[in-house]
């Protein structure tokens, strides 16, 4: 084993190859012709770092059915009230349920139910692999995404954090829309009497109540912009992590001699992740009973490495309900410690990232990254740029990962030697 490697080298390895990638395709929104313009660029920067073939696979997807039709949820809303104003608290009562039921499926669980509905559209996931030797005993699988974010427009502010306010605050709003259509309708108070005039205490609030939520609703119709001139560049989100994964695949190309014989490594690039994991969750659906593939893997998910003090170990995702590996989850967090920072265990708390759809496969998986927890300007937004990746936290991203693998290493080792 060599005790020193050049992780400034492996800094900049990755720092080159997401300004290549953007200098390129410039954004890649899920589905797009720059997406998979890109993956097949890609494909082939993959297979001359491993040496072997990077297979590419399509799938098919609804770019704007989940995060991307959250503009459209704002527009109905205000149709919503417009129908509990004018028309009739029935007609409000129904969208407004459909509203609730399209967001906690399609936005909230990533299900994807209603993805039938939408246009579709191609992407594409791609893996390499490295082998060790002819008799593998594990896998680990280092994964990034490829696609770049749509600006959300609420977070290109001098305050971004008050973009988590505006949107819960317009979901809120179409659960009271939902709440007084459905006292209406049960008490039999089904018209204003705006003719003679709103004469008790109740007509005032069921009609003045719902307009306190109408900057709400404004703020979720421009939440997003489906402009890709003012997309994310994605340096941060993620080729930051696709870079760190080719990187690993390039260590161990470069030092056969720390590659276990009975280790495979794969380098996998993961198309639409913005999109709600679509390219995991197609990955997952090609290769959950792919035994000759997917031998005991180890899923090493990386995602934003920007931010130096906010080394984070994702241990699952909030709203998806996911929970990772707790061997994998400790090992991500002593390998921080051994590089001298002090890392954090998070919840992802708005979203998911791609451990999800291998967690619910059975697999073990993990999730680290270098980003702020909280809301910024530059966390999709046409501000995650290149030139503001900081090498300092790629060269730490660099020894925290190989510190991972060497822990897995060692873990195959011992079973081994008894």
């Amino acid at each position: 084993m060599k005790e020193n490697h050049d992780y400034k080298a492996g800094a900049e390895f990755v720092k080159n190859f997401a300004g290549d990638v953007i200098q390129k395709f410039g954004p890649r929104l899920p589905g797009s012709d720059e997406e998979r313009a890109a993956a097949a660029d890609i494909a082939n920067t993959f297979s001359t770092v491993t040496g072997n073939d990077t297979k590419v696979e399509d799938f098919k997807l609804a770019p704007i059915a989940s995060i991307g039709f959250i503009p459209v949820l704002g527009v109905v809303s205000l149709l919503s009230l417009g129908l509990y104003i004018l028309v009739s608290p029935w007609a409000s009562f129904a969208l407004s349920t459909v509203l609730l039921l399209y967001a906690v499926v399609q936005i909230f669980m990533y299900k994807g139910l209603f993805d039938v509905l939408f246009p579709q559209k191609i992407s594409k996931n791609l893996y390499s692999k490295i082998d060790g030797g002819s008799k593998i005993d594990y896998t680990i699988v280092y994964s990034g995404h490829i696609d770049s974010s749509w600006n959300w427009n609420l977070a290109v502010t001098k305050h971004p954090q008050l973009s988590i306010i505006k949107t819960i605050f317009g979901v809120v709003g179409i659960l009271i829309v939902l709440l007084l259509s459905i006292i209406r309708v049960s008490t039999d108070h089904l018209a204003f009497s705006i003719k003679e005039g709103l004469v008790t205490a109740g007509d005032w609030i069921f009609f003045l109540l719902p307009f306190v939520f109408l900057p709400g609703f404004y703020w979720l119709s421009i939440y997003l912009s489906y402009d890709k001139k003012i997309a994310s560049p994605g340096a941060m989100d993620n080729l930051s992590g696709t870079g760190l994964a080719l990187l690993m695949a390039k260590h161990y190309k470069d030092n056969p001699d720390e590659l276990p014989e009975n280790c495979r490594i794969i380098v996998a690039g993961m198309g639409s992740e913005e999109a709600g994991l679509k390219g995991s969750f197609a990955f997952m659906k090609a290769h959950k009973n792919d035994t000759d593939l997917l031998v005991n893997p180890y899923f090493v998910n990386l995602d934003s490495f920007r931010d130096y003090d906010h080394f984070n170990v994702v241990t699952g995702d909030l709203w998806l309900m996911s929970h990772f590996d707790p061997e994998l989850i400790e090992m991500g967090e002593e390998s921080i410690k051994e590089v001298g920072l002090t890392p954090k265990r998070i919840k992802n708390p708005v979203g998911g990232c791609d451990s999800t759809p291998f967690y619910r496969a059975g697999y073990k998986t993990v999730t680290l990254c270098a980003q702020n927890p909280t809301a910024t300007n530059y966390y999709h937004t046409y501000n995650d740029k290149v030139e503001d990746l900081n090498l300092d936290t790629l060269e730490k991203a660099y020894e925290v990962v190989l510190n991972v693998s060497n822990k897995i290493h060692a873990k195959h080792s011992s079973k081994a030697d008894h």
